[in-house]
């Protein structure tokens, strides 16, 4: 039998929510006196490959921040860079181009998870497109449905933002992709990944009919697996079939020997039962599995040395040699920049200490203890701001931002393969 919910309780559920919406319009007119304090002049701002720039996070109107600050905001809000510069800019873009919907916002009448839907909409329009969604939807925004935004948005880019307008009728004619989703959240098998794609309509017919004589053929060959397991198999003969054509001119093991030539790092746990791959997007994968991808016809198997993470490995010269930088990748696994998770093949390898040829007593090594993974913009923050790191051992980093926050970021197979960024303490001595 079902109780009833008391009016106390109703009462208390509203006062949190209430609670709740008020905290995250302090959070908006805190990030706001934030770009206050950070706010670049335009008449200082150039595009510099290195050294810092100020960005133009809102649209064109909002104010330009300082681009290092932002990172440092973002960690000391337990988000990536990535993340904190659309909230940022999300919000810049509230309060400086929709001003009406704005006042709404912070009078707690639009919510604001409402109002950041139409900033996602409005930053890349023109001033006089977003002045007129401003005026158009702030009185009903919050009743208005996704659909009643939609019109607007698209009401206004006709009116206000031709180029916009032609920009999108490009993209729709040519709004075509095929992605292969290597990376994601782990996987217990490991053995299976998701593809999707957006082909034109007669490219879509050649696949299908490829695919469906693939599938009839592995059938008459003897195969007994389902249809759908017969189509899936069939798209990876034909992957093979075209990597055996050599139409690349890529160093790696694949066009030129023909068939699978993938690069697997098989670290094997403990019950030697499962390995964990590092180059194919990462994931558990079972041994078996990695036994019949390397029996299978026509695939490659290359036998390299073991890369132990733990062995320390140096050069004299400052660029690491291959073998270094694959130790470093396998450790470390993605940017060391506290929540940050960009992969490692997308990273610099960084010299922790920087490197001095003319001083090789104080200056830094080009060895395993101080090399770490960073991206290429928390590259440019370590280098030319106040942040800085140290490693205590080997996958464990300790960073210190310009404005005094510590945090704890540890990376690595060691501990599970889980990117871990921790706030240690609040604002310290820098």
């Amino acid at each position: 039998m079902n109780t009833p919910t008391t009016p106390t309780a109703i009462t208390a559920v509203r006062d949190a929510k209430a609670a709740q919406s008020a905290a995250e319009v302090a959070t908006l007119v805190s990030v706001v006196a934030w770009a206050a304090e950070h706010r670049v002049d335009n008449s200082e701002v150039t595009e510099k490959t290195f050294g810092e720039n100020g960005v133009l996070l809102g649209g064109i109107g909002c104010p330009l921040v300082s681009e290092f600050n932002v990172y440092d905001l973002a960690a000391g809000l337990g988000m990536s860079s990535e993340s904190g510069c659309h909230f940022v800019g999300r919000t810049l873009e509230l309060r400086y181009r929709l001003c009406k919907i704005w006042e709404r916002v912070v009078a707690l009448q639009v919510p604001v998870w409402k109002a950041f839907k139409v900033c996602d909409a409005t930053m890349n329009l023109s001033w006089e497109a977003a002045v007129f969604i401003d005026r158009m939807l702030a009185p009903t925004l919050h009743s208005c449905s996704f659909a009643q935004i939609e019109r607007t948005v698209n009401q206004a880019i006709d009116l206000h933002d031709p180029e916009e307008a032609e920009r999108r009728r490009a993209k729709a004619a040519d709004d075509r992709g095929f992605e292969v989703h290597l990376g994601g959240p782990t996987r217990p098998a490991g053995s299976t990944v998701d593809v999707s794609g957006t082909l034109a309509l007669e490219d879509a017919l050649d696949l299908e009919q490829a695919v469906k004589k693939g599938a009839e053929a592995l059938s008459d060959l003897g195969c007994e697996e389902s249809l759908s397991a017969r189509r899936s198999m069939a798209v990876g003969e034909m992957a093979r079939k075209q990597l055996a054509l050599d139409l690349s001119d890529t160093d790696d093991l694949d066009a030129r020997t023909g068939g699978r030539g993938v690069n697997l790092y098989a670290h094997l746990d403990p019950d030697g039962m499962h390995g964990w791959l590092d180059n194919v997007g990462g994931g558990d994968v079972l041994i078996e599995q990695i036994r019949a991808w390397c029996q299978s016809v026509g695939n490659t198997v290359i036998v390299r040395p073991v890369i132990d993470v733990n062995t320390q490995i140096s050069t004299n010269a400052y660029t690491p040699t291959d073998r270094l930088i694959d130790q470093v990748r396998l450790r470390d696994q993605t940017c060391v920049f506290p929540n940050c998770s960009k992969r490692g093949r997308y990273c610099d390898v960084d010299h922790r200490v920087p490197y001095d040829q003319d001083n090789p007593d104080t200056g830094g090594q080009t060895e395993t203890a101080n090399l770490a993974l960073l991206c290429r913009k928390h590259h440019r923050a370590k280098t030319f701001s106040g942040w800085r790191y140290t490693s205590p051992e080997p996958g464990v980093y300790t960073w210190q931002s310009p404005s005094g926050l510590r945090f704890i970021v540890i990376r690595g197979r060691a501990y599970g393969n889980l990117p871990v960024t921790t706030l240690v303490d609040a604002y310290s001595e820098p």
